[in-house]
């Protein structure tokens, strides 16, 4: 999907941007709280192209674009108000926060932009590529992650608190219950479970005499 372009109609849209490798339900019900609870008119789940801060040295694999870009597409099929955007995929290199939300701007200059975080990441803003630009193109919006309730942007940064209960999934923890066998059925969508066999992402071992749909 295309980043739609609306000059006169004023919105609010809610950016979640994030790696989504996987997508799963902790994602979902953040983006349809904040839509709910903020009043936006369009939330709208980012998919990074190359995740600098994930694709660094030492750090493991991350699954390709093309693949994670299908997963998200396919989470979403049962959540109409929610949208899918490859603006980082088509603008290429690092994905960069601060790049997408500037192209936001330029397409809806009228429009009120809230940026979704988790409180795991929160704190480290300031550690973002051009963190000044991030703080004065978007209203910050720290979700509670558990096991990082409380986590806050840095001094200096002004944000509000998405009231909610979001469920105890993390990408990183979802990968290694597949990894050794597990099942991931009840963590992410049933479309999008079914990709991970496909592909034989995360390490994921086929039954023998299983062929890919």
């Amino acid at each position: 999907m295309s980043l739609r372009t609306d000059v006169t109609v004023p919105s609010r849209i809610g950016l979640l941007g994030g790696t989504f490798d996987p997508p799963h339900h902790g994602h979902l019900a953040a983006a349809e709280t904040a839509r709910e609870t903020l009043g936006l008119d369009r939330v709208v789940l980012v998919v990074a192209n190359d995740p600098w801060q994930k694709t660094a040295a030492n750090c493991p694999p991350v699954s390709p674009v093309e693949i994670r870009l299908a997963m998200v597409r396919a989470a979403v099929v049962d959540h109409p108000d929610l949208e899918v955007d490859d603006i980082e995929i088509r603008r290429g290199g690092p994905s960069y926060t601060a790049d997408t939300l500037a192209e936001y701007t330029q397409h809806h200059p009228k429009s009120q932009l809230f940026l979704l975080v988790g409180s795991d990441v929160a704190p480290g803003l300031d550690g973002w590529v051009r963190p000044e630009d991030v703080r004065s193109s978007a209203t910050i919006v720290v979700m509670e992650r558990p096991g990082h309730i409380g986590g806050r942007p840095p001094a200096g940064w002004e944000y509000e608190v998405l009231d909610g209960s979001f469920p105890d999934l993390a990408g990183r923890e979802l990968r290694a219950v597949v990894a050794a066998g597990g099942d991931s059925s009840d963590a992410v969508p049933p479309s999008v479970a079914t990709l991970i066999l496909d592909h034989g992402l995360y390490g994921i071992r086929r039954r023998p005499g299983q062929m890919r749909r």
